[in-house]
């Protein structure tokens, strides 16, 4: 039977839409498609303090403690797919994805009965390709994933990114990123070409040895969109993302890491750690801290730095982990110094109580610090797998804040208290994870000063208890 041109290209474009949906890689006229997904649905069990939770602004949420606070359950859901097109030799590759972000079961537009509600967002938009003559040189521009550094910035953000391999095992990466412009055309200076949110970086990594990685890395922003009025910033919010669309900053970022492995016959020891300074100047920021005098200052010098360490090792089945952090924090909030550690853009899961856990659009903050005043944390974790399928892991925190805060009764501590918690995975198939978490806190003082004000009184009245599961379909 003879077949004209047209129903081919159109039996060509079913065959093609047919496999990208179900996740092959096809090729046609010397291109491939590929389509992935991230499928997760998250329930939150349990939460005595349902206030607590709410580092993301949700409506009618608080950002407190509360005596008796309200308990909450519910289940959501965040679907991301995207799909590539490059040529057979991936000199360019085409990127694009969607996300479906935050829809409860039953709630709000989208999660109610017919579902027809507007929720999808496009995440990434970029082009990927090589530089011609050699093609281990790339070049990505648009919408895309943005990592200087998973403690300072690791988000998407549109810009320009090259990266490649460079002599005796290094590699390098070089970004242009704009944040925000919103406010560029009104800003007082001239129009240089820089008055947005402007992010330039370059990354270093090289292996000294086969057990021994470094990098390094700086980070210089800059901004000027002040015109339209002073922006604001508070405890909760403390991130540049927060102030880049209203506000004047100068800011460089310098930090290093290494990562140390070592075999021997009982295991693996492994000892990685990462440290950050930042200096420069904000402008055109009114600044409310957590506790203490208003400041009347909208212009501050900043000098802040953060440290990490981890320190395991590895034996069979199993995994020992001791983690310890400290982000700097302000200990005069009314002063015309920011000496807190601030990050432009991150997403941190170290703490189920005080980061982001399985419910990640829940949480108090997503920072590796706690308002101005910073953070100290020592966790020891356990990991083990049980099985190919099944691993189970344990955890011990001490969180604290860098600076003591302000309680109610005039007293100061800083000690935030000790979490418990506890992780259960199971895989019955090889992109299907389902898993249960919980964690409990035994407050110290210092949690007084984040409950409501009839109850601050020098002591933690409150616990927080979180109990959380997902199922979460990958490929």
């Amino acid at each position: 039977m003879k077949v004209s041109n047209f129903s081919k290209a159109r039996l060509c474009s079913a065959i093609l839409i047919a496999n990208a949906a179900m996740g092959y890689s096809v090729s046609v006229q010397a291109a491939k498609f590929d389509f992935h997904g991230d499928m997760n649905n998250r329930f939150q069990a349990y939460s005595n303090q349902r206030d607590w939770f709410n580092g993301s602004g949700l409506t009618g949420k608080e950002n407190t403690l509360k005596d008796d606070g309200e308990t909450e359950n519910f289940g959501e859901l965040k679907y991301r797919f995207w799909f590539e097109a490059a040529t057979d030799n991936d000199e360019v590759k085409g990127v694009y994805a969607t996300e479906i972000g935050g829809i409860r079961y039953g709630e709000g537009s989208g999660g109610d009965f017919s579902g027809d509600g507007t929720n999808v967002e496009t995440r990434w938009a970029y082009v990927d390709f090589g530089v011609p003559g050699s093609l281990s040189h790339r070049v990505k521009m648009g919408l895309q994933p943005v990592t200087v550094d998973k403690h300072l910035w690791n988000e998407t953000a549109t810009g320009v990114m090259a990266q490649g391999p460079m002599a005796q095992s290094w590699n390098y990466q070089f970004l242009w990123g704009r944040g925000d412009s919103s406010n560029e055309n009104a800003a007082e200076s001239a129009d240089d070409g820089f008055d947005g949110a402007d992010n330039f970086a370059i990354n270093l990594n090289g292996t000294l040895s086969p057990d021994l990685n470094i990098g390094g890395f700086f980070l210089y922003q800059i901004n000027d969109q002040i015109s339209e009025g002073t922006g604001n910033i508070n405890s909760i919010g403390y991130e540049v993302k927060a102030i880049a669309d209203n506000s004047k900053y100068d800011i460089a970022n310098l930090g290093g890491t290494f990562d140390y492995r070592s075999a021997s016959s009982g295991g693996h020891l492994f000892v990685k750690g990462t440290a950050i300074y930042q200096t420069g100047t904000i402008e055109g920021v009114n600044f409310t801290p957590l506790s203490g005098p208003t400041n009347l200052n909208d212009s501050y010098d900043l000098g802040a730095y953060f440290l990490r360490g981890d320190i395991g090792f590895d034996f069979g089945a199993t995994t020992l982990t001791y983690t310890f952090w400290y982000s700097s924090g302000d200990n005069n909030g009314a002063d015309d110094n920011f000496d807190a550690f601030i990050a432009t853009d991150v997403d941190i899961n170290e703490s189920m109580i005080f980061q982001e856990n399985f419910t990640d659009d829940d949480y108090f903050a997503e920072t590796q610090y706690l308002l101005d005043k910073g953070y100290l944390m020592n966790k020891v974790q356990v990991d083990h797998k049980l099985s190919s399928q099944v691993t189970v892991s344990g955890m011990a925190i001490y969180n604290a804040l860098a600076e003591d805060v302000t309680l109610g009764d005039g007293s100061q501590d800083s000690s935030l208290g000790f979490e418990f918690g506890g992780r259960l995975t199971y895989k019955p198939y090889s992109s299907l994870e389902i898993a249960a978490e919980a964690a409990y806190l035994l407050a110290g003082d210092a949690m007084d000063a984040f409950e409501e004000a009839s109850i601050q009184d020098g002591n933690a009245d409150e616990d927080i208890i979180h109990v959380a599961g997902r199922v979460r379909y990958k490929f």
